[in-house]
């Protein structure tokens, strides 16, 4: 099981490759803190989005049609999940405006953003391994298992905010 020092670690350790992001611990800077990791999972996104602009360009260039609707629909998706990310009430006030933070408090905070990342990593990669190439009988199965872990990131995203509500 792990301690929390081991998830604070892992967490400052996965913050640290965002350029110019503080840490949660940084009491005066929490707020941009959020902001940055929020910024950063909608970018990821936003990524995912465009290749899968791209993909379906190439599959409507090789007459490959059937997909495109499917695909239209996936490319909503993760705007709408990108934008509630994006333009979530900034910095969560309640939570960040307490003169000192609980551990608990910000451990769950961790763990949130952890699961948080893990998702939009394994959407970006799912959504970058769909090719114009994919055996058409395939198409609707992977799609489908992108939209079930959008929504799974959409649940935790919602799990994340109320936690956020009732810390403040």
């Amino acid at each position: 099981m792990e301690t929390s020092k081991d998830l604070s670690d892992k967490v400052e350790n996965w913050l640290a490759r965002i350029p110019g992001i503080r840490t949660y611990r940084d009491r005066e800077h929490r707020r941009e803190t959020d902001k940055r990791v929020r910024e950063s999972l909608a970018a990821r996104l936003d990524e995912a989005r465009a290749h899968l602009r791209r993909l379906a360009l190439d599959a409507s260039q090789k007459g490959l049609l059937e997909p495109l609707e499917e695909l239209d629909r996936l490319s909503a998706h993760l705007q709408q999940l990108a934008d509630t990310v994006r333009h979530a009430s900034y910095g969560y006030s309640g939570i960040f405006d307490l003169d000192k933070i609980r551990e608990e408090e910000l451990d769950r905070l961790y763990e949130f953003d952890l699961y948080l990342m893990d998702d939009v990593d394994a959407i970006h990669g799912e959504v970058t391994d769909l090719k114009a190439d994919l055996p058409l009988e395939l198409w609707g199965e992977r799609i489908r298992e992108v939209e079930e872990r959008l929504d799974l990131l959409q649940r935790r995203y919602d799990r994340r905010k109320e936690f956020m509500a009732r810390a403040g």
